[in-house]
């Protein structure tokens, strides 16, 4: 039912459930077909970099 309300693909939330992978596309969707898309939101306040040359930089330290 999920796939159906979502518009995800029923192997993409099964490969979801397996391993943790997902697009972001599918991932909104699922939250959008769940009720739960201020959550989602919620996850990209606290961003700690502002830059990927931020995310490059600490990789390297």
């Amino acid at each position: 039912k999920l796939a159906a309300r979502s518009g995800v693909s029923l192997g993409s939330l099964k490969r979801f459930e397996q391993s943790g992978e997902i697009s972001l596309q599918s991932l909104t969707k699922i939250a959008i077909a769940l009720d739960v898309e201020n959550e989602l939101e919620d996850l990209f306040n606290n961003v700690p970099f502002a830059s990927i040359e931020e995310v490059i930089n600490e990789q390297t330290k």
